[in-house]
């Protein structure tokens, strides 16, 4: 005892937590019984897999309980004994990752050497916490039909999610969160972007979907296991090898030819191409020890894109051209098609935007003993993404090459008690290239601007050290952990040229008006280190009633370059730049954050019905982007005017020795920020049906307190019309001053994969509100004095969501060769998204002098047209400009889009080669039925296309909203 409580304290102050516990394991518990109903002590509880040979045992407590935490998922053969009874056997029970459990056995009197089969039945009701989530499995990420194949378009299976968007990490919510409040692991370690946590959402192999086995979506947490934000926790669990040798090869493809026409497109669709591509191979090292398993995929994507925005000199205008300046005037591309300008032609053109991902992952487990057990596992992307910029077909190369690492030792020291050590590192490279037709960026008056050549560099990693151990005493599962995480974020970007000319008369004179050089950064090393502490005890007072109590404390420190630099800007307390070696913000210690949850399970209902409650407060940092300002202040601004140099002309080289300095461009950060922090609550109702079909209903509450908001400080004072600084102009500030709140209603049937079928349905209502606030969500609000007044729906406020999943496996003729069928589809529904009337207005007319977020008069009448559709949603009669010295009187988000309505649907089948060997032909059909699913309209109101929908709600090429899109897929199992 001593010396478990030794192990026990000196475990709990290793490490600090940010990531989930041993969320990429699971727990099975239970009880043990005679016939008459009594508890069966001492008996033996032995699990293990044939495919692995992992084996476990553990002997029941006086009451006739047994729990046994820790277990990687997988399917499992369970056996219970003890003299003087009958041995009970269970074959294939199922466990998933982050699950905790139940199953239930009763011994009959009889010879221990007596085995009995029989039927596993494990509860599907979550009995043990007031969580709400789910888990996504194998049958899931392999059938349900996935367009662009990005696993994380599945996490909208999850109670609570709602989409408002293409379908992937940046547009899906849960719960009224902001979107930066979401958390991923892989294996139990971060995966989650370092700069910005969405890692980066144009990469669809991030982590490809054919190296997870299976992942859970907790959307809403109630342990102490789970942090760094109150929003969804996802962890992802890599596949593992086994005993058996076995792989597959495989490609997807796609082009246009199969595609419908989109509702904005011309007569054809644009031509697009995709390939995706790969192979996995699993197997044995060393039969029951050494496993492994490795999978490769590529992608390669070619979509051409029309554009008409393009406006370039005309030929009569480049014969005009002097001879110093045809070399700059030959970059610009011929025109197509003329316009009334005689100078000027427009620019249509066809130009491929193509991205080619490439993507590996490999992990080795290798079981030392049935004490301890290791595994090590690397993923890593290499992505390339070419888009166009701008109407003269200018192109952006992103190169991403993300890597994550984990190794785990996982030690059973005692059948009752279990540590974790994992060691991880997560990096989100990223160099992206601004490739201009044209060095600087050029203005001349009537044409399109170039864009100038310049780029940017981050190499952002994260170090953690994680530490999670169980102890099971009596009636209480306690769990202590945490980690450590060293943050490096490394970036830089290169200088960007400009050049303007005051008209085309001033261009063709060659008489430059201006030439500026801004925003370069010398690579800087920002540090920071998360850390945090947690707590956990399930106590289990009966069989019934379950509470968990939990504890967690987590410690952002103050961010800071490693060079020491960084210039730090505060209105108040320096009355603009501070002196060098200010701390950026001040440290937030009060992070404390309690957990409750109680489930009950009433034995008057037969144990098939379960009662849950929880309360949690959670904290979290949001973007470690959002706390650089320091680093932000640091690129200087360069100029010279023809005031100062009369002869300025292009090009600029020997110009630029006499630039001058125009100083920096503040950034502001509050310095006295609280985290981030949200408090959640729910009430829920589980109850088990016949079919092994589970309904659950809750109601779902939180606020958030501290939420980042942006605004701007030294603004035009409205009465004098002076700045309080007058060395300074408007300053961009983010602060965390702002409030979320959600209300909502969830419930859902589900039915495990079992016998072939599978089935899940959720609804969601739900009212999500801020003042423009959140992580990732907020913007500018419109008066900086009131932010109250920006009080409205979330952008993310969905009123009503539905999705359904399925995936049959046809009973008839399996093993003929007119067999093999199988069925899988996605349905999602939901209400319009939310929107504002913006309007444009000069500084002079607002306020506060600034003039971003400015939104227009509602006047009276009908806000929507008469028949409303995409010709004309709103009616323009109700919008005016606002009068001068005062804000648009419409209220932000006050206005709602089209809904969107979708099915997906695939079909395969399978074909038997040998008895070790299948090959699978698959077609999916995204939007089946072709609806036209439409974006928000026009909403500014200077536009003399306001009110109108020009878009739909997924202009890309893959994703959630576009039109009918065909994919097949072929597939060799062996």
């Amino acid at each position: 005892m001593r010396q478990a409580l030794v192990r026990l304290l000196s475990l709990s102050f290793c490490a600090a937590a940010v990531s989930w516990g041993q969320v990429d394991r699971a727990t099975l518990s239970g009880a043990v019984s005679d016939p008459s109903g009594a508890n069966i002590g001492g008996a033996k509880v032995s699990i293990g897999s044939a495919a692995t040979g992992f084996r476990r045992d553990t002997i029941t407590s006086q009451s006739g309980a047994y729990q046994l935490p820790g277990l990687p998922v997988g399917a499992y053969t369970i056996s219970i004994s003890k003299p003087g009874f009958n041995t009970a056997r269970f074959d294939r029970v199922v466990l998933a990752v982050g699950q905790s459990r139940t199953l239930d056995a009763q011994l009959v009197v009889g010879a221990v050497s007596t085995a009995v089969e029989v039927s596993a039945d494990v509860t599907p009701l979550e009995q043990k916490n007031a969580e709400i989530g789910t888990v996504i499995g194998e049958q899931q990420i392999k059938n349900i039909p996935l367009n662009g194949r990005h696993w994380a378009a599945l996490m909208m299976l999850a109670p609570g999610a709602v989409n408002i968007g293409e379908g992937n990490q940046n547009s899906i919510r849960f719960f009224g969160r902001p979107r930066d409040d979401n958390n991923w692991t892989f294996d139990g370690v971060d995966a989650t972007g370092i700069k910005d946590p969405r890692q980066e959402g144009n990469l669809r192999l991030v982590i490809s979907t054919d190296s997870i086995a299976e992942f859970r979506v907790n959307s809403l947490p109630f342990t102490a296991e789970g942090g760094t934000g109150g929003g969804a926790q996802i962890n992802l669990v890599s596949k593992t090898g086994t005993n058996q040798f076995h792989g597959s090869a495989y490609e997807f493809f796609r082009n246009s030819s199969l595609d419908a026409r989109r509702p904005f497109d011309g007569a054809n669709p644009p031509p697009f191409g995709l390939n995706q591509f790969g192979g996995n191979l699993g197997g044995p090292i060393a039969k029951d020890k050494t496993f492994f398993f490795a999978n490769w995929e590529s992608l390669f994507q070619r979509l051409t894109i029309s554009r008409a925005d393009g406006l370039v000199p005309s030929a009569a205008f480049r014969q005009r051209t002097p001879a110093a300046l045809q070399s700059l005037v030959k970059l610009y591309p011929a025109g197509t098609a003329p316009s009334a300008n005689a100078n000027v032609d427009h620019l249509i053109a066809e130009t491929p935007e193509k991205r080619n991902e490439h993507s590996g992952m490999a992990r080795v487990d290798h079981r030392i003993n049935d004490r301890h057990s290791l595994f090590f596992r690397v993923a890593m992307t290499d992505g390339l993404i070419s888009q166009i910029r701008n109407g003269l077909m200018e192109t952006r190369d992103s190169s991403i090459r993300p890597t994550n690492i984990t190794a785990q030792w996982q030690q059973v020291w005692t059948p009752a008690m279990v540590n974790e050590v994992k060691l991880g590192f997560n990096r989100s490279a990223l160099t992206r290239n601004d490739v201009g037709r044209i060095p600087e960026g050029v203005a001349i008056p009537g044409f399109t601007s170039t864009q100038p050549t310049s780029y940017i560099i981050e190499k952002p990693n994260a170090y953690s050290i994680v530490d999670n151990l169980s102890w099971i005493r009596g009636r209480h599962t306690i769990k202590i952990g945490g980690e450590i995480r060293r943050i490096q974020l490394n970036v830089g970007n290169g200088p960007a040229t400009s050049v303007a000319f005051a008209s085309l008369d001033a261009f063709l004179r060659n008489s430059l008006n201006s030439v500026s050089i801004g925003s370069r950064l010398d690579t800087v090393g920002v540090r920071r280190t998360f850390s945090s502490v947690y707590f956990q005890d399930e106590i289990r007072f009966s069989p019934e009633l379950t509470l968990n109590l939990g504890l967690r404390y987590e410690h952002y420190t103050v961010s800071k370059d490693v060079y020491g630099r960084g210039r730090v800007f505060d209105a108040v307390r320096c009355q603009g730049y501070c002196p060098a070696g200010t701390p950026w913000f001040f440290p937030d210690n009060d992070n404390v954050t309690p957990r409750v949850s109680l489930a009950w399970t009433p034995k008057m209902l037969g144990g098939k019905t379960v009662f849950r409650t929880g309360y949690g407060r959670y904290i979290g940092p949001g973007q470690n982007d959002d706390v650089t300002a320091a680093i932000d202040s640091l690129p200087e601004n360069l100029s010279l005017s023809a005031a100062d140099a009369p002869t300025l002309s292009y090009p600029p080289a020997p110009f630029l020795a006499q630039l001058r300095s125009q100083g920096q461009s503040p950034r502001s950060l509050q310095r006295d920020r609280k985290e981030p922090e949200s408090h959640m609550w729910t009430l829920s109702v589980q109850h088990q049906l016949p079919g092994g079909m589970v309904a659950q209903v809750a109601y779902v509450g939180n606020v958030g307190r501290n939420q980042l908001t942006r605004t701007y400080v030294n603004t035009l004072d409205p009465v004098t019309r002076r700045r309080p600084l007058t060395a300074f102009g408007q300053v961009d500030e983010k602060r965390f001053d702002g409030n979320t709140y959600f209300n909502g209603l969830q419930s859902s049937l589900t039915r495990s994969f079992s016998k072939g079928f599978l089935f899940q349905a959720q609804y969601m209502w739900g009212h999500a509100i801020s003042d423009n606030a959140g992580s990732g969500e907020g913007g500018q609000i419109q008066n900086i004095g009131c932010r109250a007044c920006d009080r409205g729906d979330a952008d993310y406020d969905i009123r009503h969501t539905f999705t359904s999943n399925t995936v049959y496996r046809l009973p008839f003729a399996r093993n003929q060769w007119y067999g093999g069928w199988d069925l899988s589809g996605i349905f999602t529904a939901r209400t319009g998204a939310p929107f504002s009337v913006s309007i444009a207005r000069a500084a002079a007319t607002v306020p506060s002098g600034q003039t971003q977020s400015q939104r227009a008069d509602y006047i009276g009448g009908d806000v929507y047209a008469a028949n409303k559709g995409p010709a004309l949603w709103l009616n323009p009669a109700a919008f005016a400009l606002p009068a001068n010295n005062t804000y648009g009187n419409s209220g932000r988000n006050a206005y709602r889009g089209p809904g969107l309505l979708q099915a997906d649907a695939g079909i395969s089948k399978n074909f038997r080669v040998t008895e070790s060997v299948r090959l699978d032909f698959r077609t999916e059909m995204f939007n089946l039925f072709n609806r036209a699913q439409y974006g928000n309209p026009v909403n500014a109101r200077n536009s003399s296309t306001f009110g109108t929908i020009l878009t739909t709600a997924n202009d890309g090429a893959t994703g959630t909203g576009t039109s009918r899109q065909l994919q097949f897929m072929l597939r060799l199992h062996f």
